[in-house]
């Protein structure tokens, strides 16, 4: 097959438009980059809808051979107007966002209003890590972009990812839900055995007082060093770590 030559072609500009989110939401379509993240989607049952490249990226094109999926072989310029990264050598493929469906006994980690792609993905990774499902509250960044796909290094391919309305909303799951704050609450070592949702807010402002006062438990983590607070990501990490012990 011939490549697409430069930037312009329809079909690029078409597929670079998914790293809006508005695209997103409208197409239920992101972007995912690189030879790794198109290897977990494939392994873990996430089949792309197509996937772009170039010309010499063999080991791209046998793992499309290999599980029926469309290769368009692009030029760089292409590829660069569809990649979220400076220099990209590719792959780029086209994925369906899946249907946040919960369901099973898992805790589940939901950032609130946490702005940063980066962390998203990192808390992702981190849910994933720890057998955790993820869910996210009103302006939280996109979990699906391309950015917090990149971060979360595939962990998105290995758990549940859903919108969160609240507390409340959750109840009637069976979920304990635990607000992290950044002093007056519990040590995290203090709560017990349970299934978990973790509501950890923007590193800036935290959670809202309205989610805090909804929720069955709130927790803040001992910091000796006289450091104010932490990363929203790091502070997740660790009340995420705790409570799968």
């Amino acid at each position: 097959m011939t490549p697409i030559r430069g930037h312009r072609n329809p079909r690029v500009v078409e597929t670079a438009r998914l790293h809006k989110a508005q695209t997103r939401r409208e197409r239920g379509q992101t972007l995912i980059e690189g030879p790794s993240l198109l290897a977990e989607a494939v392994s873990n049952r996430f089949k792309p809808e197509v996937v772009f490249g170039l010309s010499e990226d063999t080991s791209s094109v046998a793992v499309c051979d290999e599980n029926d999926i469309e290769f368009v072989k692009v030029d760089q310029r292409g590829l660069e107007r569809l990649a979220g990264t400076k220099n990209p050598r590719g792959p780029v493929a086209v994925i369906s966002i899946p249907a946040g469906m919960r369901g099973g006994g898992r805790n589940m980690l939901v950032p609130w209003g946490v702005g940063d792609p980066g962390n998203i993905g990192t808390m992702i990774r981190t849910a994933a890590a720890f057998d955790w499902d993820f869910g996210y509250g009103p302006h939280t960044a996109d979990p699906w972009s391309p950015k917090a796909l990149r971060a979360g290094a595939g962990a998105h391919f290995r758990l549940t990812v859903s919108e969160v309305a609240g507390p409340r909303e959750i109840e009637g799951e069976g979920y304990l839900s635990v607000a992290t704050v950044a002093r007056g609450g519990v040590d995290p070592v203090e709560l017990k055995s349970g299934k978990y949702a973790v509501f950890v807010g923007d590193e800036a402002h935290g959670l809202p007082e309205s989610i805090v006062a909804e929720c069955n438990h709130v927790t803040t983590i001992p910091l000796p060093g006289g450091v104010e607070s932490l990363n929203a990501a790091i502070a997740a990490a660790l009340v995420v770590y705790q409570l799968s012990r």
